[in-house]
């Protein structure tokens, strides 16, 4: 499933903050179309709130303000992350999409492949199995 690329920074360590352009940047490259949403965690201080964050809005990406140790917006977060993936997922012009499917239907006809060797091998003892067997 496609998956939104969630930009979390704390918001008491400028660094993790300055990092989001470079790393947003490269993303793009690759993944041009894929949502992404800007986080600002570790919000304790509630006036961090009312800073503004150029990040998000140079790139227009919606922005969270979270707090992880009390659970402030993380539910909706999620909500919205997991809305976004499927509305992207719906509507995907990205052939990155269609080769990530492609790899995991490949995968899921290898397992059902593989479920009957792993039955039967599992069901059928060897001879040193059969002698240490208490059954026999």
């Amino acid at each position: 499933m496609a998956r939104p690329s969630l930009w979390v920074f704390d918001v008491q360590r400028k660094v993790t903050y300055k990092n989001l352009s470079t790393w947003y940047t490269e993303l793009r490259e690759f993944r041009p179309e894929i949502p992404c949403i800007v986080v600002a965690n570790k919000i304790d201080d509630i006036n961090v709130t009312q800073k503004s964050f150029n990040f998000a809005k140079k790139f227009s990406l919606p922005l969270y303000f979270v707090s992880a140790a009390d659970g402030t917006n993380v539910v909706k977060l999620f909500n919205d992350a997991i809305r976004l993936a499927v509305s992207y997922k719906q509507n995907s012009q990205d052939f990155m999409d269609e080769i990530f499917q492609e790899l995991e239907n490949f995968k899921l006809e290898q397992k059902e492949e593989d479920a009957p060797e792993r039955e039967q091998s599992s069901s059928i003892e060897t001879p040193s199995e059969e002698a240490a067997s208490p059954h026999s």
